[in-house]
């Protein structure tokens, strides 16, 4: 079953908006440290980011219920697609947990604050190879077809 253009391209805009505002809210609680700002941006840090974890959790839980289908063979692109948002997912699920653990690093190196941080760019870092792979798609399919 596929999802219609439009809902696709909003649900979309929506994750990545949830997305931006989970990341400048973490952002923000470094320059609020030691501030009663802190606590709010924490809330607005903690609270998209749970939505985005909560939903990631039940996609992957229905999508994991469909491998017992054979997919056919798909297109390099959407092959790629599939493959990236398998790691979205999959980073996705191990933030709140480093997040969680964040608030128990005693270390002055802060490891679990810097893997914390990896995986976010890392995130980032995949959607940009995901737009990449999809604009390569669509500039090759209207070269076709011209």
């Amino acid at each position: 079953m596929t999802m219609p253009r439009s809902k696709l391209i909003a649900v979309h805009a929506l994750a990545f908006l949830m997305l931006l505002m989970t990341w400048a809210c973490g952002e923000a609680i470094k320059s609020e440290a030691g501030t009663p700002f802190v606590a709010l941006y924490y809330v607005l840090h903690i609270f998209p980011g749970s939505i985005i974890f909560i939903l990631i959790l039940f996609e992957w839980l229905e999508r994991n219920q469909e491998k017992l289908v054979h997919t056919p063979d798909t297109p390099t692109h959407l092959w790629v697609n599939r493959k990236l948002h398998r790691a979205y997912y999959l980073i996705l699920l191990a933030l709140p947990i480093t997040g969680i653990a964040v608030f128990f690093d005693l270390m002055t190196s802060r490891p679990f604050y810097q893997l914390h941080s990896l995986l976010f760019t890392l995130l980032l870092a995949l959607v940009v190879v995901n737009l990449c792979s999809m604009a390569v798609a669509k500039f090759k399919q209207k070269k076709s077809l011209t």
